[in-house]
C-alpha cells in the first residue's frame, strides 16, 4: 500500500494487466531478461494501478512517483512495493518469513 496525496493506493496486477503488460514489451515471466531502471519502475507503477485509475498515464506515473518521494518515501521503498505485488500477482507468497520468526 503506497500513500499518495492523502490516499492510499494498492497496486494490483491482474492477468488481464500482465497480457497488456506484456503485449507492451514487459513479460514478467522472462523478469530475469528485463532490464530494470526508472523507465521500467515507472511503466510497472502505472500498470499497477491501473485496476483503480483507469486512464493514468506514464507521466502522471512520474509525477505520483515524484509525489510520493516528496513526502517521504524512498524510491527503493517504492520499487519494493511494486516488486511485492507482482509477485503477489503471481501467486507468491506475501511474506517470504512467516512462522520463521522466533525459531
Amino acid at each position: 500500500m503506497l500513500r499518495i496525496n492523502g490516499r492510499d493506493y494498492e497496486l494490483k496486477y491482474s492477468i488481464n494487466t500482465l497480457c497488456n503488460m506484456c503485449d507492451n514489451g514487459i513479460d514478467v515471466m522472462h523478469m530475469d531478461q528485463i532490464v530494470i531502471n526508472v523507465k521500467t519502475i515507472r511503466e510497472l507503477f502505472m500498470y499497477g494501478l491501473r485496476h483503480d485509475v483507469k486512464k493514468i498515464t506514464q507521466k502522471r506515473a512520474g509525477e505520483w512517483m515524484d509525489k510520493y518521494m516528496d513526502e517521504g518515501g524512498t524510491f527503493n521503498s517504492l520499487v519494493e512495493e511494486v516488486m511485492d505485488s507482482l509477485g503477489k500477482s503471481l501467486g507468491g507468497d506475501e511474506s517470504e518469513d512467516d512462522g520463521e520468526e522466533g525459531k
